[in-house]
């Protein structure tokens, strides 16, 4: 996060730290454990501070996350809208399709990626890339708003040209990810990247988002090492029950 926040690619930061590029992609990787010290030299080759706190543990979000995870994109949206609310989905179908394409982010964001937190508003927003704004509006049929544009159904559309702790859509663009929103996709940024937004942020509700997101990171991240030792039991009782077998002359 502190690397793509000072916009450097993993060579230009080995570069400032006087070691390989395939130590920084370990790193990134997980394969390699990286010490606070480690972290703290990052922070400063991106002109980043490293700030640590001590927080108590809570997993009360894990379980409302897992379900979401195992339910369609635009599902997670639907139960995160609040009763009454416009719907956003067919919005979202109408920006999978626009042109020039757009990446979603911020709280809709979130909700596809299969965060806990209710929609506060229905509003939609985007990330663009400057030149294309006045072209994606036209495609939407949306019309100018105080502080956006609103699509038919009432749904607004925010652009942000430069979301906190990004550089534009060249930026988002790499983490991306291809969402099924009915029967087009969506772009939309990747959890790293919606939690890098959050942290530089200075908005109210950040913090809260940025807990979200980790939260989202935390439970994957389980999910995944099950998997993985439920892959490592399979393939030991497989083995077990090969030696067992009588063997052929």
């Amino acid at each position: 996060m502190a690397r793509r926040r000072a916009g450097l690619t993993q060579r230009e930061l080995a570069e400032r730290l006087g070691c390989r590029q395939a130590t920084i992609a370990r790193w990134e990787r997980g394969d390699r454990q990286v010490s606070v010290a480690d972290v703290e030299t990052v922070a400063v080759a991106c002109g980043l501070q490293l700030d640590a706190h001590l927080a108590v543990e809570d997993r009360s979000w894990w379980p409302q996350i897992a379900m979401q995870l195992e339910l369609e994109p635009i599902e997670r949206v639907r139960r995160l809208t609040p009763a009454g609310a416009p719907e956003v989905g067919g919005a979202l179908e109408l920006l999978a399709a626009a042109d020039p394409p757009v990446i979603v982010i911020g709280e809709v964001a979130g909700a596809l990626r299969g965060w806990p937190l209710v929609l506060r508003a229905a509003a939609i927003e985007v990330c663009a890339r400057p030149a294309e704004i006045d072209a994606v509006v036209v495609s939407l049929g949306a019309r100018e708003v105080e502080d956006g544009y609103e699509l038919a159904g009432g749904v607004r559309v925010i652009v942000d040209e430069t979301p906190a702790g990004t550089f534009g859509f060249g930026d988002l663009a790499r983490g991306a990810e291809a969402m099924k929103v009915g029967s087009s996709d969506v772009r939309v940024a990747g959890l790293l990247d919606l939690l890098r937004i959050a942290e530089a942020s200075r908005a109210p509700a950040a913090r809260r988002e940025a807990l979200a997101y980790q939260a989202v990171l935390d439970v994957e991240r389980a999910q995944g090492d099950e998997r993985r030792q439920d892959d490592r039991a399979a393939e030991e009782k497989i083995e077990a029950w090969l030696m067992r077998q009588t063997q052929v002359a």
